[in-house]
């Protein structure tokens, strides 16, 4: 995966990742994927919903699509 939006749909949408997350509204996630960005503090259950989705996900991963994400903001 390549993206917080692929993430996000290869775990079933903003609606299915906010259960996961235990966010109480899937506009938050919608903002994620907006902003292209995942809060660490959620990337525990990320990645366990990744795992009960057959989704290979690692904190290496989402280091790495974070880290793009914010320098082609700061480059911007």
């Amino acid at each position: 995966m390549q993206s917080i939006a692929e993430i996000i749909a290869a775990l079933g949408g903003p609606a299915s990742v906010a259960r996961a997350t235990g966010v109480k509204h899937r506009a938050r996630v919608t903002d994620w994927r907006r902003n292209g960005s995942i809060p660490v503090a959620y990337w525990p259950a990320l990645q366990a919903a990744a795992e009960d989705h057959g989704v290979s996900l690692s904190y290496e991963q989402l280091v790495a699509i974070h880290s793009t994400s914010t320098n082609s903001e700061v480059a911007a």
